[in-house]
C-alpha cells in the first residue's frame, strides 16, 4: 500500500532536583496501576519498556522492517538485549541510540533498533544489565475489542511521521466477523482518539472488503491518520465511533504483558534460567540434560549468527528509511502549507 503525501534542565537544582527526578521515575516504574510501561528487574537494575514502533524500509517489496524499542534503565550504566519471537527465534540489536545517558545516579533512556520480519510477533525480551544478572520481560499482548458483530485486534503503530506542524500515524489491525451477516469494512470505520478524547478521522488506508460470518479480513490492514496535533498522543482506537455498536480499544491500559502461560507454556515456570543457564547448572545436570543444553546453545548460536549477518546493513537501511521519512515530511508540510494558503485566499 502506498502512502504518499498522506503518510506520514537547566541543572540549577542540585542534589534535591536529581533526587526528585529519580523518585518521580521510580514512582512511575514501581507504583503505576497502568499496564504500560512494562518492566523487569534483577533486584538491583530495573528496565522499563515504554513502547515499541515499527518503521518500514525504503523498499515496497521489503520483507523486513525496523522495530524501535524505547527503553529506560534504572540502577545500571547499560544493558544488552535479545528479542525472542513467537517461533523462538532470537534477534540481536543492530543499533543503540542514546536519548539520555545514565549519569550521576540518574536513569538512562535509549532506543534499541532491531531488524525483524514484517508483521512478526514477539513473546519476550531478554535483558542483561552491566554487572548484573539476566532476566526476561514478557512482551505486550495484542489488545482486542469486540461486540456481537465484529472483533477488532490492534497490532500497533507501523509508521510515525512528524513535521514541524503535525503528526502522521499509521496503525495496523485486523477485523473478524463475530456475527451472522456480512460486514463491509473500510478505513472510515476507524477513529484515532488522543489523550483528551479528541477524534481524528483516517486519511489513508486499505481497500474496502466484505467479511463473511466466521471469517476475518484477508490480512492485517493499515489505517493512516494525518493532521494529528503535535501535542496529541494516540490513546485509543475506535471502531464505528459514536455509533451504538462502537468498540473502543484503549492503547494504554489494554496493552498488557503476555501471560507466563503464553510465553513459557502451560506447564512451564518463569525463571532466570529461561534467559540463561544458572551458574553451576552444567555440573548439577545429567549427561542427557547437558547434551540438550549444548544442542540448544548450538541452535541459538546459529540463529544469532544469521541475525547478525542480516543486521550488518541496518545502519544503511535506517539511513534509507530516514530519507523516505524526510521526503514524506516535506510533502506533507507542502500539502499543509497549500491548504492553509487556499483557506486564506
Amino acid at each position: 500500500m502506498q502512502y504518499t503525501s498522506n503518510e506520514i534542565v537547566k541543572n540549577n537544582g542540585g542534589t534535591k532536583m536529581r533526587l526528585f527526578v529519580l523518585a518521580l521515575l521510580l514512582a512511575l516504574v514501581l507504583g503505576t496501576a497502568q499496564a504500560v510501561p512494562l518492566q523487569g528487574s534483577d533486584g538491583n537494575a530495573t528496565v522499563v519498556l515504554f513502547g515499541a514502533t515499527r518503521t518500514p524500509l525504503d523498499d515496497e517489496n521489503a520483507t523486513e522492517e525496523i522495530l524501535k524499542v524505547d527503553v529506560g534503565l534504572v540502577g545500571a550504566e547499560n544493558a544488552t538485549y535479545e528479542l525472542v519471537d513467537q517461533n523462538d527465534k532470537t534477534y540481536l540489536p543492530g543499533l543503540y541510540k542514546t536519548l539520555q545517558p545514565a549519569l550521576s545516579g540518574l536513569p538512562g533512556r535509549q532506543l534499541v533498533y532491531f531488524l525483524i520480519p514484517k508483521d512478526d510477533l514477539f513473546k519476550l525480551i531478554k535483558v542483561t544489565p552491566k554487572g548484573g544478572l539476566p532476566f526476561a520481560i514478557n512482551w505486550w499482548a495484542t489488545p482486542k475489542g469486540f461486540n456481537e458483530n465484529v472483533i477488532i485486534r490492534y497490532y500497533g503503530i507501523t509508521d510515525w511521521l512528524i513535521n514541524p506542524d503535525e503528526q502522521g500515524i499509521v496503525v495496523q489491525l485486523r477485523a473478524a466477523n463475530n456475527g451472522t451477516k456480512d460486514i463491509y469494512l473500510t478505513p472510515e470505520n476507524f477513529t484515532l482518539l488522543d489523550q483528551w478524547g479528541w477524534p481524528y478521522r483516517p486519511t489513508a488506508g486499505f481497500d474496502p472488503e466484505v467479511i463473511g460470518p466466521g471469517m476475518a479480513s484477508e490480512t492485517r490492514v493499515l489505517v493512516g491518520f494525518t493532521g494529528v496535533s503535535l501535542i496529541s498522543r494516540p490513546a485509543a482506537l475506535a471502531y464505528n465511533y459514536g455509533a451504538p455498536d462502537q468498540i473502543i480499544i484503549n492503547l494504554e491500559n489494554d496493552m498488557v504483558a503476555l501471560s507466563d502461560e503464553k510465553v513459557y507454556g502451560a506447564n512451564a515456570t518463569k525463571t532466570v534460567s529461561a534467559s540463561a543457564p544458572a551458574a553451576g547448572s552444567a555440573s548439577a545436570s545429567s549427561g542427557s540434560q547437558s547434551q540438550a543444553q549444548a544442542a540448544s546453545a548450538g541452535d541459538q548460536a546459529n540463529q544469532t549468527s544469521n541475525t547478525t549477518t542480516k543486521l550488518s546493513s541496518l545502519k544503511e537501511k535506517i539511513a534509507a528509511s530516514k530519507a523516505r521519512l524526510a521526503g514524506t515530511q516535506a510533502s506533507l508540510h507542502e500539502s499543509t502549507k497549500n491548504e492553509s494558503q487556499n483557506s486564506t485566499a
